[in-house]
C-alpha cells in the first residue's frame, strides 16, 4: 500500500511538477485531503461501519487508505484542483476533463 506521499508524488508527474516548484506538499495535502471528502461523499458505502466518526485529515507519511483505483481517481482530483488554482496557465476545459475522470473514477469502483 502506498503512502499519501507517494499518491501525491505520483501525481505531480502531469503536472509536470516531479521537481516539487509549482506546488507545495502542503498544498497537495489539502487537495488531497478534499479529494478524500469528495469520494467519501460520492461513495459513502466506503466509510462502512464508520459513518458516525468524522473523517481524519491524512497526513504525508499516512498510509492511503482505499484501493489504488481511488488512487487514480486522487491523482486525477489533484491535477483538477492545481489547474483550477495555477490561473496564469489555467485551461478550464483540462480541468473539467480531469474532475469527471476523478467522478468515473471514484463511481466505478
Amino acid at each position: 500500500m502506498a503512502t499519501v506521499q507517494q499518491v501525491i508524488d505520483r501525481g505531480r508527474v502531469p503536472l509536470n511538477d516531479a521537481d516539487k516548484v509549482r506546488y507545495t506538499d502542503a498544498m497537495l495535502l489539502d487537495y488531497l485531503n478534499d479529494g478524500m471528502a469528495e469520494i467519501y461523499t460520492l461513495r459513502p458505502d466506503l466509510r462502512f461501519g464508520s459513518y458516525g466518526t468524522p473523517v481524519a485529515a491524512l497526513l504525508l507519511t499516512d498510509t492511503f487508505p482505499l484501493s489504488a483505483a481511488h488512487e487514480v481517481a486522487i491523482k486525477h482530483y489533484l491535477v483538477f484542483r492545481s489547474e483550477m488554482t495555477d490561473d496564469e496557465n489555467v485551461n478550464t476545459n483540462r480541468a473539467t476533463q480531469t474532475y469527471k475522470l476523478f467522478e468515473r473514477a471514484v463511481t466505478s469502483t
